[in-house]
């Protein structure tokens, strides 16, 4: 790393050992993110292995997957603060390991099980990014050195993106799918002993009132009803929104996160959210984040959908159209961890909405048969900077304002809000697809109004960033200062 940055943190050996640890990270991300884009370039032929015509399926082969990452992200920091880091990171990779054979394996059984199996593989990942950025936020200070390891881990998001669709269209077109499952499951064998060996042990397990201090009661009602949440926009068009079953769950999903926020406020001596975090800047923040990746979880799925069954392309011929993703993304990525450290981290974040809310709308007006150098390359170009700017700008934010005992939450905030909102909002937008195609039997007009759902989201994200650069207080380093320390100190003894 260039001499001007900071010191090299004495837990490192060497600069080798450094450079391993930070690439374990951005590895962690980059497969997190090739975990979704692998069940859209290849969504056609896996639904037909199965000999199933029921589309209104494919939103699941997603959607399971974002959303036990975006749930299960909510106490894998928790774990990671009480049993350790390091240990949580490496039984991530485990049980990726597991059932990414068995998702192979599900070839043989049913589409049913196959979902299931992504969403039980997702909390696998759901494991590993938390830990892998509190490992960071806990070996770094704040400064050059620090943001320029958060900047290389959100370059692998659209890196990641490109490698999974494109591995995943070669594999399925030209060999078998299930391979891209057993094939993740040998490199992440792999990785579990890289990571066992590399990655310092950067916190002492604290098993000490372990039940009281994995908060039971808000693991229970916060994971419960945020899957029941999405569970219930995804089969309410499916099956009808007078089925009684779906307005019982959907009741029920709304009682246990009323009861997740009573818990956590009142409740919890040792709550999964600390106190502090219930503040104004830092929701506005998050509400940023969710809407920007809410809206890029939409375009993904629609993107597929219009190459792939509208434009004829082959899977391999779109997981080509990601390429722009893997140049592009280490170019934004250089970019931002430098800017990082000189602008406001607000206006990072709005300029990061904003480029969803572009991406959105111009595959929403882009002809069929339009060439890809036209509209589709530009909303690349466009995109690549939402997905760069937005992920290492708020985690850098929480990262520097929260205390090193809670450096494992502040990985799991950002990520819950990441892969949640990707899932919950392609689930609502597959209603107004869903809706629009049964009154108009226009499939590209469906698409598109599920695309001009993900805009007006976006446009909500750009809103409350907006809102955001008039809150926000500059302490003169870029960073921001958003919650007093005291704060944190006073509460400690609640929340650690």
């Amino acid at each position: 790393m260039k001499s001007s940055f900071d010191p090299r943190p004495e837990i490192f050996k060497s600069q080798l050992h450094e450079i391993i640890v930070v690439a374990l990270v951005c590895i962690a991300q980059l497969l997190t993110q090739a975990g979704i884009t692998m069940s859209l370039s290849s969504m056609n032929i896996i639904l037909q292995s199965f000999h199933s015509i029921d589309s209104t399926k494919q939103v699941w082969f997603m959607g399971s997957y974002a959303l036990t990452v975006g749930t299960f992200i909510l106490i894998s920091g928790k774990l990671g603060d009480i049993f350790g880091l390091k240990l949580i990171f490496v039984i991530g990779w485990i049980w990726i390991t597991i059932f990414s054979i068995i998702t192979g394996i599900s070839n043989y059984v049913s589409i049913e099980f196959f979902i299931i199996c992504r969403a039980l593989q997702g909390i696998g990942f759901a494991l590993l990014l938390p830990c892998g950025m509190g490992i960071l936020g806990r070996i770094y200070p704040n400064g050059k050195r620090k943001n320029f390891a958060f900047g290389c881990v959100g370059a692998n998001g659209p890196i990641g993106a490109f490698i999974g669709a494109i591995m995943s269209a070669v594999i399925s077109q030209l060999w078998w799918w299930p391979w891209n499952f057993w094939l993740l499951s040998i490199v992440s064998a792999v990785l579990v002993v890289v990571s066992w060996i590399f990655i310092p042990a950067v916190n002492p397990r604290d098993t000490i009132d372990l039940f009281n201090k994995l908060d039971p009661w808000g693991c229970i009602t916060g994971v419960a009803g945020l899957i029941l949440f999405n569970f219930v926009w995804n089969q309410g068009p499916v099956q009808g929104w007078d089925s009684v079953y779906v307005i019982v769950l959907l009741i029920v999903a709304v009682l246990l996160i009323v009861a997740f926020f009573l818990v956590e406020l009142f409740v919890a001596k040792y709550p999964l959210i600390p106190k502090p975090i219930f503040n104004i800047k830092i929701g506005m923040i998050l509400a940023c984040i969710s809407c920007g990746w809410g809206s890029f979880g939409v375009w993904q799925y629609y993107y597929w959908n219009i190459i792939l069954n509208l434009r004829h392309y082959t899977p391999i011929e779109g997981g080509l159209t990601y390429l722009p993703f893997f140049v592009l993304g280490v170019v934004a990525s250089l970019f931002v961890s430098y800017a990082i450290s000189h602008t406001k981290p607000s206006y990072i974040i709005c300029f990061a909405i904003l480029c969803f809310m572009v991406g959105d709308l111009m595959l929403a007006v882009t002809p069929i048969h339009q060439s890809f150098f036209r509209l589709t390359f530009g909303q690349m170009f466009i995109l690549c900077w939402g997905m760069d700017m937005s992920f290492p700008a708020a985690s850098i934010i929480l990262s520097d304002i929260l205390p090193d005992h809670h450096q494992g939450m502040a990985g799991s905030l950002v990520s819950t809000v990441v892969n949640y909102s990707v899932s919950l909002f392609l689930a609502i937008s597959s209603c107004v697809e869903i809706e629009t195609m049964k009154n108009s039997q226009d499939q590209l007009l469906s698409y598109r109004a599920g695309l001009y759902f993900g805009i007006g989201v976006a446009g909500l994200g750009v809103l409350c960033s907006v809102i955001f650069i008039f809150i926000q207080k500059d302490d003169g380093k870029g960073t921001n200062d958003l919650i007093r320390e005291e704060e944190f100190i006073n509460s400690s003894k609640e929340s650690i």
